[in-house]
């Protein structure tokens, strides 16, 4: 592992020209008309806005996409000793919709009228919504996890980076739970929440600061002393990173006001965001770790207290989880901000059923007999995660969804299902069904096993095993994980040493095949920073590199390694007797 110990450096995205015509001054937001609009660094007229708020999806004829069917099945009869004539029955409920978020037109029109005002410009137009470059979704409700008291975090995935895309979700309801959720549907806000947690990038203005890194003092830290094994949630970050300005750990020297400003803040924390914390990805809604995630959605979601009630962007993901890297840099590291650098931030939108049963009671809540099993069917609905759907122009060609039911009559049923772009994209639902044969146990019939098979572009290949599963939906998530290497280095330091190029190699496993990307830097009195997407299976995280710094004279230098951090630093370069001589060029 190459080492940091005592280097300056100052972080900066490389950016596409594609997406970096579309960056927004994200210093430069203005809330209009209840929406936050940017506008674009290429176009200062230009702006873009902030979606306002979800709701749920309609179909062709304008309804919404929701049903909730409650069913009953005749139970076995009780003791024979019991006296009761009236017993209970069997059964339960599914609860399923979709979700979208959008801004309707005139809270559009009206946020461009406001810009126009507040701006003294007639010329500004709001273009459309920003393109997000990720999104997440958690939904939480007290009664379908089980009628407790507090809030719990139920599900949580990709949500779409864009508007009018839809997320669905399906639960099997007790029934006492179906009972309990059909009186609060009756109330103007019933238990049941989505919070939407959207991240975009933006340029940050330039600032005369420095802020300086004790690494020693950083790992005398509570918060930080554990080492790699700590996990965070989004809120526990910043309380951290608080916790190492109060005791010196970092430093922030501004020129100029004597405070610095609220930008230059959320700025500095964004970078050591990245410095120090890796996201991580949760294979189900959980609890552990560092602070509870369903006790900072309930924080989230209170409408006196909790961030969303000002409607506010952060840095920090709302139920995002970040485990600490490993920290191996000595001495002390400076960070400047003397010029423009893209950062993430997060909008958060909520969603509430809302009086959904005043409106739709007859036609979208049902009760059902399903006594006789001889014309029952099960629908599995097929659910695509709102990451995979940009996957299908760069990653995946396709993927097999394959059903297996074992009946208790010993037949088998296998059903498959084929998703490629088109069918991906396709408003139609996508599901699998299997019926009735010879099943005796109702609850027993609801189990089934399934597997799925996915084709990437450029050749590799992966087949899950089997997981057994009662649900009415499968999602399909991506086996996989995108993740960004920074390649950084003092440009000034490497010149003075006679490194006229270097060159970085990351080659990286995908499914059976091995990956590459190569990145060439050329130092200068700037500091360096490039950054490679790699994406890496599930869990995966390690990558290896090999670095080949040029001097002058025609002489090279290489070093390799394997790390997890997503930082190769190009600062070390290896003695000059190290250097290797390139091999002479073949005659001919």
């Amino acid at each position: 592992m190459i080492r940091w110990a005592a280097a300056s450096l100052a972080i900066g995205l490389g950016l596409p020209a594609t997406v970096r015509a579309q960056m927004v001054n994200i210093d430069h937001g203005v809330q209009s008309e209840g929406l936050w609009c940017f506008p674009l660094t290429t176009d200062e007229r230009q702006w873009v806005y902030l979606p306002a708020a979800a709701r749920l999806a309609s179909d062709s004829a304008g309804l919404p996409q929701f049903s909730f069917l409650r069913y009953t099945i005749e139970a076995a009869p009780g003791d024979a000793g019991s006296a009761a004539t009236i017993t209970k029955s069997a059964g339960g409920a599914v609860l399923h919709f979709l979700v979208l978020y959008e801004t309707p037109a005139e809270t559009v029109a009206a946020a461009q009228k406001g810009l126009r005002r507040i701006l003294g410009r007639d010329d500004v137009t709001v273009r459309g919504p920003i393109v997000f470059k990720d999104g997440r979704y958690a939904l939480v409700s007290a009664i379908i996890s089980g009628g407790a008291p507090e809030k719990r975090l139920l599900a949580s995935g990709r949500a779409p980076v864009f508007e009018n895309n839809r997320v669905a979700l399906a639960f099997d309801l007790t029934p006492e739970q179906a009972s309990v959720l059909m009186q609060s549907f009756t109330m103007p806000a019933p238990d049941v929440s989505l919070v939407f947690d959207l991240a975009f990038d933006g340029l940050t203005d330039a600032y005369k600061a420095e802020l300086t890194v004790d690494w020693a003092e950083v790992r005398k830290s509570a918060a930080f002393s554990a080492g790699g094994s700590v996990y965070f949630i989004g809120l526990d970050v910043q309380h951290a990173i608080d916790e190492l300005r109060r005791n010196n750990a970092i430093t922030l020297r501004t020129e100029g006001d004597d405070a610095p400003s609220e930008a230059l803040l959320t700025a500095v924390y964004d970078r050591l965001l990245k410095l120090l914390f890796d996201p991580v990805e949760p294979t189900r809604p959980s609890s552990d770790g560092r602070g509870g995630l369903p006790e900072a959605l309930a924080a989230l979601l209170d409408p006196s207290t909790g961030p969303l009630n000002a409607r506010s962007t952060t840095g920090f993901g709302a139920y995002a989880r970040y485990q600490l890297k490993e920290l191996v840099s000595e001495g002390r590291s400076v960070l400047r901000f003397d010029h423009r650098a893209s950062v993430e931030r997060h909008a958060l939108v909520t969603f509430n059923m809302g009086d959904l049963y005043q409106k739709f009671g007859k036609t979208h809540f049902k009760t059902v007999n399903a006594g006789d099993p001889t014309f029952r069917q099960r629908e599995v609905h097929v659910g695509i995660d709102g990451g995979l759907l940009p996957d299908f122009d760069r990653y995946v060609n396709s993927v097999t969804l394959t059903l297996r039911k074992q009946h208790e009559g010993g037949e088998q049923t296998v059903k498959e299902l084929f998703v490629d772009r088109s069918a991906a994209r396709a408003e139609a639902p996508l599901k699998l069904v299997y019926g009735w044969n010879g099943d005796a146990d109702p609850l027993r019939w609801l189990d089934y096993d399934y597997r799925t098979s996915w084709a990437f572009k450029g050749g590799g290949a992966y087949t899950s095993g089997w997981t057994p599963n009662n649900a009415p939906m499968v999602s399909l998530y991506t086996p996989y994980e995108r993740r960004v290497v920074h390649v950084a280095g003092d440009g000034a330091a490497l010149r003075a040493k006679g490194v006229r190029s270097v060159a970085v190699q990351i080659d990286y496993p995908f499914f059976g095949e091995r990956r590459r990307k190569q990145l060439v830097l050329h130092p200068g009195s700037e500091p360096l920073d490039e950054t490679a997407e790699i994406t890496l299976p599930q869990g995966q995280y390690e990558y290896a590199f090999t670095v080949t710094w040029s001097f002058q004279g025609n002489r090279r230098a290489i070093a390799q390694g394997r790390d997890s951090s997503g930082y190769v630093f190009v600062d070390d370069v290896p003695a000059e007797s190290s250097a290797v001589e390139p091999a002479p060029l073949p005659h001919g």
